[in-house]
């Protein structure tokens, strides 16, 4: 699945986030973890471990600055948090994203805006996006499959989040609490109600009216004749709109986008084999790797073209994606049987 809107992101040798790698040696956090999800929520647990919760008092947007502050006892809220996460799992090949997100609420009356910072990560090992609130050391589950922010919307709109479960911490020590979020402060509303209202964006919050990068804004049938607002007591409509921020969609593809998912295509063939063009959205992408039959791994010698050598019988083919940080995407696999 291709984004239909443009989205941006840091390269994994770019020089905001490189240096985490080496400073924080994030490669050896994750190097012992059974699986790359693990190794995503060990990165959580890490990021939560290392900042405290509170206000801001200091000027920081980055990973490098919010990591460094934080050492020193300054605290940061919610977005705060999201940002290190991202930028350390990009730095880490892991492509992730800024979400916000808020409750259902009017103009008058109730409970006022819940605004809320967090992230998500593309889970190799999933095949699918996944919610991650470093914050509150926090992802949640569905039957013990990890859920995005639309998912656990969706769950919350079908029945106020009853199957969902709330886990904090690292897979050995996790435990299910609820309410989880560390702020959260409405016992009458469970807090998947939080997933409401949800903007998806490759970077760290940006109040500029000509940001190159807009904010994707999911709309379904839910949110017809309504509006989102920000604020308590005083309340006043959303920023996004003021500025023209918002990139409004119905088509949740836009947001949901597959990372290093291979598509191939036949793009020749001869007496014995058949070419194969090979295409992906993957940022960062290093190379292509195929296996045939019993054979291992091995890169796709010409690139972005595979020569798959058939006999007769079955014949097996897979084939991913390794990006430059030497993540390797999810499997696309096929059997074809030749009489």
């Amino acid at each position: 699945i291709r984004p239909r809107f443009a989205w941006k992101t840091f390269g994994y040798d770019d020089s905001l986030i490189a240096p985490l790698r080496e400073r924080y040696k994030l490669n050896e956090l994750v190097k012992d973890a059974e699986n790359e999800w693990e190794g995503q929520l060990a990165l959580k647990h890490w990021v939560h471990s290392r900042i405290t919760n509170g206000s801001p008092t200091v000027d920081a947007n980055h990973a490098v600055d919010i990591l460094k502050y934080a050492a020193e006892g300054k605290e940061f809220w919610c977005t705060f948090y999201a940002i290190t996460y991202i930028e350390c799992a990009l730095s880490l090949g892991w492509q992730a994203r800024k979400v916000c997100l808020d409750i259902d609420h009017g103009l008058e009356g109730g409970p006022g805006s819940r605004h809320h910072g967090a992230a998500e990560v593309w889970s190799n090992y999933h095949r699918k996006w996944v919610f991650i609130d470093p914050q509150s050391d926090l992802h949640f589950e569905k039957e013990g499959v990890p859920l995005s922010a639309w998912e656990i919307r969706g769950e919350w709109l079908r029945n106020e989040g009853a199957d969902v479960d709330h886990v904090v911490g690292m897979p050995v020590e996790r435990e299910l609490k609820n309410p989880a979020i560390v702020w959260w402060n409405l016992p009458e509303r469970d807090e998947t109600g939080l997933f409401f209202w949800l903007t998806y964006y490759d970077n760290y919050a940006t109040w500029d009216e000509d940001s190159p990068s807009k904010w994707l804004f999911p709309q379904d049938s839910a949110h017809s004749g309504k509006r989102w607002y920000q604020g308590g007591e005083k309340r006043h409509l959303h920023a996004g709109y003021e500025k023209k921020l918002f990139q409004a969609t119905e088509r949740i593809d836009d947001v949901y986008w597959t990372v290093g998912v291979v598509e191939a295509s036949v793009a020749g063939a001869e007496r014995g084999e058949i070419i194969l063009s090979l295409d992906s959205y993957c940022p960062d992408l290093s190379y292509y790797e195929a296996k045939t039959g019993e054979d291992g791994w091995g890169e796709v010698a010409e690139g972005y073209l595979l020569v798959w050598p058939l006999k007769k019988g079955t014949n097996s083919l897979s084939v991913r994606t390794v990006n430059k940080g030497g993540v390797r995407g999810p499997e696309t696999s096929l059997e074809l049987i030749l009489r």
